[in-house]
């Protein structure tokens, strides 16, 4: 028999530990200045991270989640030098190393599947630009490279989606940060922003131009611009708004009601076009694949009254009338621009089947590989057309065969599980992806922070959605 003694043992033993150490960081901070003491506690509170996200790894997956949303806040905040773009991509290779050393046990079958294989073709072909021949610098395929830590949260989320349970974590997490996120937005708006933002504004006469519309500013949150802000407040909403019609208790519909009519006004502020069309776009697809269910086709044909009577009522102000333009497209000047780069551009995509080379293009291309023919200070802004430029038309077909092949399996999952909470999960995530693929025409909307995370979950929920009805039942049938 175990005595009391020996129980007692490691718990005075982590005591006695901690104690030295603070007693040591004291005098450290005594003897050699304060800076040292904080280094050590980083250290020491680093060292503790790292053994909890190798037992868990969702530890950094989910730290990789928040960070794609806080670290541009951070950064303007402290005006930081260091690139925490390279600490994003190391919390997700971390995430990934620590899936192999999770204790429990985990069946990959079902991991080679069409939409793995569509990204694992993508990855090959990245690799093969560094042969491609209109490329005119193999840094730029080296830092390109960093792109692959998209398959990498791939395979986290397809280990961590393993129940039903995860999968409502994750998403109570996505609503939850984004109803904050939305929340500072509709503070930013009403209250103006804080001085150190304010700083951070000022240090560049384009985003004055860009941020301040019509007198007015167009709010960005947490997030690193108002486009970015818009499209992920914008897809939260339409998640938010199939969970409202899902078969769930009447106080909890009532909430993600609330949330969605919250989310919807602080998207409004953020003064996108493209989230709009956005939010518009994932209507009609639910609409459309809802068309079997009365209840739902009444309670949507509701939604379409009220956002009718909100953009053609008599309501004003910049934000209003920023929104509205969106609906006439054809007068729009940023429309136009937008159109001329995609005409300007369309006989270089026809003669150069694989593109111009990775990292080429625009404002990345200036800055690794100045000289090419494509790069310089301006933006493609539609993903699609910088994807054609960078990989041409052949890699816009495996992007777009990726694109198919997740919505063609989300909808046959929809129509095939019969759980009514799998289904409506399921919809959470299509819906918003497939109004991100066509925001992405317009802007590079699916793989940007922090709507990226959500596109490569969704990579992975719609998969695994199957084997967790089956799960289901044969828990029932015990």
């Amino acid at each position: 028999m175990i005595s009391n003694r020996a129980i007692k043992l490691p718990g005075v033993a982590i005591f006695s530990l901690l104690l030295l150490i603070s007693l040591g960081v004291t005098y450290l901070m005594i003897t050699k200045g304060i800076l040292v003491g904080i280094v050590i506690l980083g250290i020491l509170l680093g060292g503790i991270y790292l053994a909890a996200t190798l037992k868990d790894f969702r530890i950094a997956f989910y730290s990789v989640f928040l960070m794609g949303i806080f670290m541009f806040y951070v950064n303007r905040m402290l005006n930081l030098v260091f690139p925490l773009g390279t600490v994003y991509d190391g919390l997700v290779a971390l995430a990934f190393f620590a899936v192999f050393l999770n204790e429990r046990p985990f069946d990959w079958r079902g991991f080679w599947n069409p939409i793995t294989m569509m990204f694992v073709i993508l990855i090959v072909f990245q690799i093969l630009q560094l042969f491609n021949p209109n490329a005119t610098s193999s840094v730029a395929w080296l830092v390109s490279l960093r792109n692959n830590t998209s398959f990498l949260i791939y395979v986290v989320c397809f280990r961590m989606f393993s129940s039903l349970k995860e999968v409502r974590r994750f998403t109570s997490v996505w609503i939850g940060v984004a109803f904050l996120t939305g929340l500072y937005g509709i503070f930013q708006h009403f209250f103006g922003l804080s001085a150190r933002e304010m700083e951070w504004m000022n240090q560049s006469p384009e985003r004055i131009g860009l941020y301040i519309i019509w007198g007015e500013l167009r709010v960005f949150s947490f997030l690193s611009d108002p486009s970015a802000y818009g499209l992920f407040i914008g897809i939260t909403s339409l998640a938010t708004m199939v969970l409202t019609l899902g078969p769930f208790r009447l106080p909890v519909k009532i909430g993600y009601g609330l949330l969605t009519i919250v989310l919807l006004v602080a998207m409004s502020y953020s003064g996108t076009r493209t989230a709009m069309a956005l939010v518009i776009a994932g209507i009609a697809f639910y609409i459309l694949i809802m068309l079997h269910n009365r209840r739902i086709l009444i309670a949507s044909a509701g939604m379409v009254l009220v956002g009718a009577v909100l953009l053609f009522g008599p309501f004003y102000g910049s934000t209003m009338s920023r929104l509205r333009s969106t609906f006439k497209a054809s007068e729009d000047p940023s429309m136009a621009v937008r159109d001329y780069k995609r005409q300007m551009f369309q006989e270089y995509i026809k003669s150069n089947p694989i593109g111009g080379g990775l990292n080429t293009v625009g404002h990345s291309g200036a800055r690794y590989s100045p000289g090419h023919p494509l790069a310089g200070e301006w933006d493609p802004d539609s993903g699609y057309l910088f994807t054609a430029l960078e990989s041409g038309w052949v890699g816009l077909i495996i992007v777009m065969g990726v694109f198919f092949i997740v919505m063609l399996t989300g909808i046959n999952r929809f129509f095939s599980i019969r759980d009514p909470v799998l289904k409506v999960y399921t919809l959470a995530y299509i819906v918003p992806f497939f109004a991100l693929s066509v925001a992405h025409f317009a802007q590079d909307a699916m793989f940007t922070k922090p709507m990226n995370v959500i596109v490569f979950a969704t990579y992975a929920l719609v998969y695994k959605i199957a084997t967790l009805e089956k799960k289901l039942h044969s828990t029932e049938m015990i």
